[in-house]
């Protein structure tokens, strides 16, 4: 059985990661501290590279927009729940898209480097070791 306490606090890490990794992907983001926040939700103000603002909740359902600007929440706004805070910028922020994938490849290409440093490194051993027999 799950502790609330424990659920409370599982989900308050996961948005407290969610607003850390998605900081360079955004305009802003926080833990919204003028609405309420507890066992069964958390809610984030959210703006998106196209300057669009958005209150997003987080519940054990996943993501979803409940209103369109910081600190609301619109009962008449009915949005699809999204399981990742991913997916949810990929459907409201082509930036966001974009900014991902230069991130992607960022990485890729840094990883690539440090590939092509170690086998630069490994081919000098190599090298080495041939002279010496």
């Amino acid at each position: 059985m799950v502790d609330v306490d424990e659920e409370n606090f599982t989900l308050r890490i996961e948005a407290q990661e969610v607003v850390k990794e998605v900081a360079y992907a955004v305009d802003y983001v926080e833990i919204a501290k003028e609405l309420p926040n507890g066992d069964k939700v958390i809610h984030l103000n959210l703006r998106t590279q196209e300057e669009q603002e958005f209150s997003v909740e987080l519940t054990d359902q996943g993501f979803r927009v409940v209103g369109n600007k910081f600190n609301t929440v619109d009962e008449k706004v009915t949005s699809q729940y999204f399981e990742t805070i991913y997916a949810l910028l990929d459907h409201h922020s082509p930036k966001y898209r974009k900014s991902f994938g230069d991130a992607l490849l960022r990485k890729l290409e840094n990883l690539q480097m440090s590939r092509g440093d170690s086998d630069e490194e490994n081919s000098t051993e190599n090298s080495e070791k041939s002279k010496d027999s």
